[in-house]
């Protein structure tokens, strides 16, 4: 409204009599939102309404009664064009453009009795790809042309097709008739040959749905499918030579191979005849019969033929190449050309024919399984020779290597040389080494049994690089263990006569080789023939036969080894020295070694201990061991700290009396006077060296009773062997009265000899300090304590010995000395002389007996 208008209407509002909202109708200014709210409120029709107190409003066109009845007439015409268009023409586009977006996959195609112009197929195909809202039946009204290349190649009939839920399956076998032979060969041999092709389906066809029927619906589709790719995925299941073909001609053949078919084409083949080639080799010929290869599924093709007699060198060596691979699993492609196929075995099909003939099958040739040529590997014996300039590079040898030689074919062979022999040490897995000298021993082989024996001369065992830490673990296993083992794997280079000619084979072999271990860890070393050869300051050298019983097939030389033995002796157990062996050499069976001990114990009393019980000829429980300084070949560090041997080791077996025999001159003075025996003892040396006594301290006892202690300290030494008297010594008897009545009723009369002289057998506990080597501050010290029994003393009463104490004997008794050869007389004589010294002792003794 325009703004002076607006300005009148205010104007008169503010003139009237009554306030603004006695007003009847709004004014125009009014707000529009309360506006719309009056309107919503008035639910009946009016014909006209005031939107302000001066303008009145026209109702919408569309409730005017004119206005629907026009409506309602034109809804009628509509309908009567559309229904009829609707279904004479859309729905039948709407069936057409379903069908053109439909898919049809074929599951299997496949073709029996094939004919020139002819073949029975059986369909296994789904149409996919419809709304799954239709339920629909599909009829092909014409036969349905099958076009390759843009060419047709035949024509089939296919049932009607029920399609729910947005599928149809279609499972029907029917004629195939084949239009134009010579296209459909060239279809054949893409088939084999390609890896994918396309066929395009053409028809018509009647399609019944919601109810209606729609007919000459155009069937116009592209099928993609999978081929055969000429055989590609052929797998060899199995590959023998049954035997020698007839009249020389070669070798009898037989291979059953596995094909997978990735195309949904199956074929009824029938025989089919192949030419096997190996480069520019003609191997032969094979043929497999009933052969029927399905759409989608593996087929099992059995070959049987000749593999033919081989002259040229050329051919010679593809042949060799060819078998050595498949012996030693390497995959080798040969081909396999078809030359003819007959369906039912006996009549061929052109097409069919063409389309083999033109198939070149790749034929990868393995073993199914890793072959095993030469068998039972056996190693009868097998040196090492170790040095620490070459800790790696041992040196190694073996006088035999035997093994089974067998190829997995049935057919004649003389095997006329095997050389350049190959052999890997492999320990848990890991490669220690390769040996590449190994010599077929032809004298000894028997290859009328299969049996080839190999010698190893002496050739250098290079330890890989990697190997090192395995090749420790392989020999300390070997030195401590009974029980152990290695696996080999190599080739051997041979020559062979066989029916298909002279072939030259690379044969592998892998064998796993059980072998017993030298087992120090529990078969000890036998410790014998122990022997003092000499001595100084720091130690006792001592040479001991050492037997080591090697039950393995090693034989070891690794040099010089310095060990350490511990003993026990007297409930101690202390390191006792050093072991040296020059050179740690055996053999299989008992290898007896000389070594050197060295004792040196820092415990002294262990020291005197083992010391007194080697000389009494005791046997000592000991171990030797191993360490860092072992040994100076690296390899070998860690063998060598493992070693602990326990063993036994001799005294001086059997043991010797070192106190030989006694030379004592009694006097009277041994009964009454100061009781000292002058004596000389015969000491033998039972060492292989000098051996010096510096020091005695013993104890005699006759009968166990004592007799008296020899203190000396009077070095004197006693050469290899010999038997010397000590420096004069004596026995210092008790000095009591207790002692001489003891010497008179018990010694004397038992040894009456001695008046005159005689032998008496006395007992020794004694403490020698002895040098050996050399005499004090020369040899090496220590102290026996040794106990002898039955030493033979020669006793002689002495008539000058004591003549004071015979002249005070006279003065006392009676009568004079009698004879010494008047024995009883001359003992009364004494018994009275020793009364007489010790009358107060005589007095109680008497009185006491």
């Amino acid at each position: 409204m325009p703004s002076s208008s607006k300005n009148s209407l205010t104007e008169k509002h503010s003139t009237l009599p009554y306030g603004e909202h006695e007003v009847e109708y709004s004014s125009v200014s009014d707000d529009h939102d309360e506006k719309n709210r009056q309107i919503e409120d008035h639910e009946s029709f009016r014909e006209y309404e005031y939107d302000s107190a001066h303008k009145p409003y026209r109702a919408p066109f569309y409730r005017r009664k004119k206005v629907i009845w026009t409506c309602v007439a034109g809804t009628v015409i509509f309908l009567a064009i559309f229904i009829p268009l609707l279904i004479f023409v859309i729905i039948p586009k709407i069936a057409q453009s379903l069908l053109n977006s439909s898919d049809m996959v074929i599951q299997q195609l496949n073709m029996t009795n094939p004919g020139e112009t002819a073949l029975t197929v059986s369909v296994a195909a789904q149409v996919q790809g419809i709304p799954k809202i239709f339920s629909a039946d599909l009829e092909f009204t014409d036969e349905i042309q099958v076009f390759w290349n843009q060419k047709q190649i035949g024509a089939m009939s296919l049932d009607p097709v029920e399609v729910k839920g947005g599928k149809g399956a279609i499972h029907q076998s029917t004629g195939f008739k084949i239009t134009d032979t010579g296209t459909f060969a060239a279809f054949a041999k893409e088939m084999l040959a390609a890896d994918g092709f396309e066929w395009n389906l053409k028809s018509k066809a009647t399609l019944k749905a919601l109810g209606q029927t729609i007919k000459d619906l155009k069937v116009d589709k592209i099928l993609k499918m999978n081929g055969l790719s000429n055989f590609s995925n052929l797998k060899i299941l199995k590959f023998d030579l049954p035997g020698d073909a007839p009249n020389g001609a070669g070798a009898l053949v037989a291979i059953t191979a596995a094909i997978d078919n990735p195309s949904p084409i199956g074929m009824s083949l029938g025989t089919i005849t192949l030419d096997m080639n190996f480069e520019t080799a003609y191997l032969g010929r094979v043929v497999a019969k009933d052969v029927v290869l399905v759409g989608g599924q593996p087929m099992i093709l059995n070959l049987e033929g000749t593999l033919l007699k081989q002259t040229d060198p050329i051919h010679l060596q593809e042949l060799s190449l060819l078998m050595s691979n498949y012996l030693g699993g390497i995959v080798t492609k040969a081909t396999a050309q078809g030359v003819s196929v007959f369906p039912d075995g006996v009549n061929a099909v052109s097409w069919l024919t063409s389309a083999i003939v033109a198939t070149k099958m790749t034929v990868p040739l393995i073993a199914p399984e890793p072959l095993n040529v030469i068998q039972g590997l056996a190693i009868k014996d097998m040196g090492l020779y170790v040095r620490p300039e070459a800790p790696w590079t041992p040196t190694t040898y073996s006088n035999e290597v035997s093994a089974v030689f067998k190829l997995p074919f049935n057919i004649s062979l003389n095997v006329t040389e095997l050389a350049n022999a190959t052999m890997t040490l492999i320990y848990k897995g890991t490669p220690l080494a390769d040996l590449t000298a190994a010599v077929w021993n032809q004298t000894q082989s028997d290859m009328a049994n299969n049996k080839i024996v190999f010698t190893l001369p002496p050739s250098p065992l290079n330890v890989k690089d990697d190997a090192h830490d395995a090749f420790q673990s392989f020999l300390t296993e070997v030195v401590q263990s009974t029980d152990s083992g290695f696996d080999i794997k190599g080739s051997a280079d041979s020559v062979a006569v066989t029916p298909m000619g002279i072939v030259r084979l690379k044969v592998p072999f892998t064998s796993s080789v059980a072998l017993k271990g030298i087992g120090f860890a529990t078969i000890p070393p036998t410790i014998s023939n122990v022997t003092v050869i000499g001595g100084m300051t720091e130690y006792v050298t001592l040479s001991a036969n050492v037997a080591i019983n090697n039950p393995s097939i090693f034989a070891v030389d690794a040099g010089p080894v310095n060990l350490k033995i511990s003993g026990t002796t007297n409930g101690m157990t202390d390191l006792m020295g050093d072991v040296i062996i020059p050179n740690l050499k055996f053999s299989p069976g008992i290898t007896n070694l000389q070594a050197e001990i060295r004792f040196h114990p820092a415990n002294v009393p262990f020291r005197d201990a083992f010391f007194s019980q080697f000389v009494a000829g005791a046997i000592f429980d000991v171990e030797i061991t191993g360490d860092g300084q072992s040994t100076a070949i690296a390899s070998m560090i860690p063998v060598v700290q493992a070693l602990k041997l326990k063993s036994k080791a001799p005294g001086i077996i059997p043991a010797p009396r070192l106190i030989v025999s006694g030379n004592g001159t009694p006097g009277i003075g041994s009964v009454v006077g100061n009781r000292q025996i002058p004596l000389t003892v015969s000491v033998l040396n039972p060492l292989l060296t000098s051996f010096s006594i510096n020091e005695i301290d013993a104890d005699v006892y006759w009968r166990n009773n004592y007799f008296g202690t020899i203190k000396a300290n009077s070095p004197f030494s006693i050469p290899v062997g010999q038997t010397l008297p000590s420096p004069p010594l004596v026995v210092q008897a008790p000095t009591d009265f207790q002692f001489g009545t003891f010497m008179i009723f018990t010694f004397l009369p038992a040894n009456p000899g001695i008046l005159t002289g005689a032998i008496v057998d006395v007992d020794m506990t004694s403490s020698i300090g002895v040098s050996v080597g050399g005499p004090a501050g020369a040899g090496y010290a220590s102290t026996i304590s040794y106990n002898q029994t039955a030493v033979p003393a020669f006793l002689k009463l002495d008539l000058g010995f004591a003549n004071g104490l015979r002249k005070r004997a006279e003065e006392v008794l009676a009568y004079p000395e009698p004879s010494l050869e008047d024995g009883s007389a001359y003992l009364n004589w004494l018994k009275d002389a020793l009364f007489a010294t010790y009358p107060e002792e005589a007095k109680h003794y008497l009185e006491q007996n």
